[in-house]
């Protein structure tokens, strides 16, 4: 029995393994959809590594510990080259003008109109003293061109006509193309 017993204490001591039970059964099962540790190999680590000190703190170690465990996955772990393509453009035509396809799907996008008479500045004090019959001076004269305003961008100007009771506003003038890509800057 005592040899036995001394073979069992001498397998244990190369294994690692209790007694009768496998080494594969003494590791704690890990799942497979659990993040497993790489394997560390300080010997190997440590050997180009320079010495370290009997006092290594708690977060040197862990930094040590991060540092290793990038390395072994930067070696496991190949870089995957990115998938570039190549982009198309429509032509244009030589006229300048290029076909647009969809632009029909936004013919029926409604914009704010809005026509501005005027601008001024007021210092608080004297919109705080606003009232029934106060008078607020614009910048423009009387007669002069109105703003016609889309989407809070220039688009024409005109002047102020009343229809059946109602204001309304002929455009005299168009703000040229480049003029309005300007204003959008």
């Amino acid at each position: 029995m005592d040899e036995q017993q001394q073979n069992s204490e001498e397998l244990e001591k190369q294994t690692g393994a209790p007694p009768g039970i496998p080494d594969d059964l003494s590791t704690p099962a890990q799942n497979a959809g659990e993040p497993q540790m790489p394997e560390m190999n300080f010997i190997q680590n440590t050997a180009n590594q320079p010495a370290e000190s009997p006092d290594m703190n708690e977060a040197d170690a862990e930094a040590l510990m991060l540092k290793m465990m990038e390395e072994n996955a930067a070696e496991k772990a190949p870089n995957p080259a990115p998938i570039v393509e190549k982009p198309s453009f429509e032509q244009l035509r030589p006229d300048g003008k290029h076909e647009s396809k969809n632009i029909d799907m936004l013919l029926d996008v409604t914009l704010p109109v809005s026509i501005e008479l005027g601008r001024t500045a007021l210092k608080i004090e004297d919109i705080l003293n606003l009232g029934p019959g106060s008078v607020v001076e614009l910048d423009k004269l009387a007669g002069e061109p109105v703003d016609i305003l889309i989407n809070d961008k220039i688009l024409a100007k005109g002047e102020v006509v009343v229809v059946d009771e109602n204001f309304g506003v002929r455009i005299t003038s168009m703000i040229s193309p480049q003029d309005r890509i300007r204003s959008l800057k």
